[in-house]
Formats: structure tokens, C-alpha cells, sequence
């Protein structure tokens, strides 16, 4: 009885992915400039930061890891990007990711686990017992300037408040941003 459960439950998850895919791809531009306008800002050179509070987010209570977040993003200038995923951690050396993490962004998809490769310490909106780490994922080659959609996937998209002192330490690791910065080739 739980596998047939299990099995349609991942059925229609697919199901409302492939709609929700469908319907922002035959979005007018009109539609996806004012769904993407808020939900990137612009740090060092070009870098892109997508916020989990900016998502359309998807929450899977009975099988949290295909928990989703999704943004729209407009790729100005083409060519490789770093792909950085943003997490807020009470423990630094160990993230607690059961499962790999999986990103898309047009043709590509990265699956690994977030190890915490740089640990930022001037990020001002993090406040102890959270910390940032930030996990190098791979890289995302895109061919044409237009409008991308990026999905991520992970039992650690949840939503959250900016103000990371009303989070419960008991969340432990979740997923605060992902990060694009533009590649010198």
C-alpha cells in the first residue's frame, strides 16, 4: 500500500512540475519581466543572487525531497556560470543534506551534495546560532541571452524569513540562495 502511495504521489508531483513548466514557458515577456524583476539581485561583477524568498516554491510534505524552488532568470550576456548554492547552517562543518541537491537551468543539471566549500563571515543578515556556507555546485553554460527558468530541488527548500533570529534551530540547514557569477572564459 505505501509503494502504490509513493508511486502516485511522485506521479503527480511530475505531473504539477510538467504544468507549472508548461505554463511559465508560454508566458508572455510581459508576464515573465514582472515575475522575475524582484527575485535577483546584483553583487560583485555581474554575480546574480536568487533568493529562496523570491521562489515559487513547492512543498512536498509527504516526501520533502522534491521540495522545489523555481526562478526565472534573464541571462543578458551568454557564456558559463559558477553555480553557488547559499545555505544557512548551525553547523558549518557538517551541512546535513541527506540527499544530493539538484539545480536546472536550461539543457544543464548539477546533482551533488553541498559540502560548505566557502564559509562567508560579512554576510550582515546572518546572525548566530546561523551561519552562511557557501557550496560550489558546478557550472552552467548558457548559449543565448533570454530568459531561463533555474529549479531546485531539495528536502532543505523550505521557506523562511529574511530575519534568520525567527528561525528555529531545529531546521538545522536550509537553503537561503543560489548564486550565479559569470565566468571568465
Amino acid at each position: 500500500m505505501k509503494s502504490i502511495i509513493r508511486i502516485t504521489g511522485v506521479f503527480a508531483l511530475t505531473v504539477l512540475l510538467g504544468i507549472t513548466s508548461c505554463k511559465q514557458e508560454g508566458s508572455s515577456s510581459a508576464d515573465v519581466g514582472n515575475q522575475g524583476g524582484s527575485d535577483k539581485i546584483a553583487l560583485n561583477d555581474g554575480d546574480v543572487v536568487l533568493r529562496i524568498e523570491d521562489a515559487d516554491l513547492l512543498q512536498v510534505d509527504y516526501n520533502p525531497q522534491y521540495n522545489t524552488a523555481e526562478w526565472q532568470f534573464t541571462v543578458e550576456e551568454p557564456g558559463r556560470y559558477d553555480v553557488w548554492l547559499s545555505s544557512l547552517t548551525c553547523d558549518t562543518a557538517h551541512l546535513r543534506y541527506e540527499d544530493n541537491v539538484i539545480i536546472t537551468a536550461g539543457d544543464t543539471r548539477l546533482t551533488k551534495r553541498p559540502v560548505g566549500d566557502q564559509i562567508v563571515k560579512d554576510d550582515k543578515s546572518v546572525t548566530e546560532p546561523w551561519y552562511r556556507a557557501d557550496s560550489h555546485m558546478g557550472s552552467i553554460f548558457f548559449s543565448q541571452p533570454g530568459e531561463y527558468q533555474i529549479q531546485v530541488i531539495s528536502d532543505r527548500v523550505e521557506p523562511h524569513p529574511s530575519d534568520v533570529s525567527r528561525l528555529s534551530v531545529d531546521k538545522h540547514t536550509l537553503i537561503n540562495s543560489v548564486i550565479l557569477k559569470p565566468k571568465v572564459n
